[in-house]
């Protein structure tokens, strides 16, 4: 366990914690019903929790967090805004955030299970970690009631 690699990890982690908050803006920005426009700026507030803790962690370990998403994730929420032209706008939304919550939940494992892994930051993950499974069962049901 080292602080240098913990920040690596933790700097992975904040990168899509950035990409998720950017798409769930993009979510609420092409949705078209309200009630969803409301529970994707929430989410995004709550990446954006999530991100300053992260962020915060980072610098305590001595390390420089990252401001920026990453490309895959720019591209993404491009093709959420192709999706929306081509589909219904509340099913295309629903159907790219749950592809990111997937992948996020997926950095999130691969995290935690890292060696590598300081335990302060191990405790802080885990802490999010079951927000992030209760919102990927929202989503999931939110897809499921779309379809």
């Amino acid at each position: 366990m080292t602080n240098n690699a913990s920040v690596d990890i933790l700097n992975d982690i904040l990168e899509t914690l950035i990409d998720s908050k950017h798409g769930y803006e993009k979510a609420a920005e092409i949705a078209d019903r309200d009630a969803l426009k409301n529970f994707f700026s929430r989410r995004a507030a709550s990446r954006s929790a999530m991100s300053a803790a992260v962020r915060n962690a980072i610098i305590d370990l001595g390390g420089k967090p990252e401001d920026d998403g990453t490309i895959l994730g720019s591209a993404h929420r491009v093709f959420m805004g192709i999706s929306a032209a081509v589909q219904d706008n509340d099913e295309a939304a629903i159907e790219a955030v749950d592809k990111g919550e997937e992948h996020l939940r997926k950095k999130f494992e691969k995290a935690l299970d890292d060696e590598d892994l300081t335990a302060s930051a191990q405790t802080l993950l885990r802490n999010y970690q079951g927000e992030l499974r209760a919102d990927g069962r929202l989503i999931d049901y939110l897809e499921d009631a779309t379809s």
